[in-house]
């Protein structure tokens, strides 16, 4: 994002040197960053008790998985994949403390491969929500170099919130309990802060 304003400049001062083909091409630069950095404003009418998608994407996988590491117990997990077209800011999917934060080192296999979640490059935020825990994994994909979280440990979110960027490409998963009753299909388009995902059980 600190690139934005510094190729609009150069290509200026490019232009006034009559460099117009190079000017063109960093103008094109800026204007791609603009598309890509983008980061509309999100409002959801949802009640409180509904999980928000925490992605901009398409629905590639529902499904139970034994999250061992950081809830160490069965979870739905839902996986989100974000083509390099999407809106690639992460959203809270629900109101809820920063217990944990984690970044680990890995690969850049192609996000929508189903095993990258243990392989590739990945950033945990762990949420605890009354008495839920919930688990978003930011993943990198083939084109994305470079995971942004704009939470730490302790701090405070409302559903919606920004909590982190993941550039060019890339895939989110969200574990959440199982006595949340999921609201979404397999290749559903979703907007992270709008879309909802999940809703508790027994509750309207």
């Amino acid at each position: 994002m600190k690139i934005i304003l510094p190729s609009l400049i150069l290509s200026i001062l490019l232009f006034i040197a009559h460099a117009y083909v190079l000017s063109s091409i960093v103008f094109l630069f800026f204007v791609f960053c603009l598309f890509f950095f983008r980061d509309p404003g999100r409002i959801s009418v949802e009640p409180g008790n509904v999980l928000l998608s925490p992605a901009d994407g398409k629905i590639m996988e529902i499904g139970e998985r034994m999250e061992k590491e950081f809830i160490n117990d069965t979870m739905k997990r839902i996986s989100i994949f974000m083509s390099p077209a999407d809106v690639h800011v992460n959203r809270a999917p629900c109101e809820g403390r920063i217990v944990r934060t984690f970044h680990r080192p890995g690969e850049f296999a192609l996000a929508f491969r189903k095993d990258i979640d243990k392989d590739n490059e990945r950033n945990y935020i762990l949420i605890e929500h009354h008495n839920d825990r919930l688990l978003l994994v930011q993943i990198a994909g083939f084109l994305a170099r470079r995971i942004i979280s704009y939470v730490k440990e302790g701090d405070h979110v409302n559903r919606g919130d920004r909590v982190g960027m993941i550039a060019f490409g890339s895939r989110v998963d969200i574990y959440f309990p199982n006595n949340y009753e999921t609201m979404v299909e397999l290749h559903q388009k979703v907007k992270a802060g709008i879309t909802p995902l999940a809703q508790k059980k027994g509750e309207t």
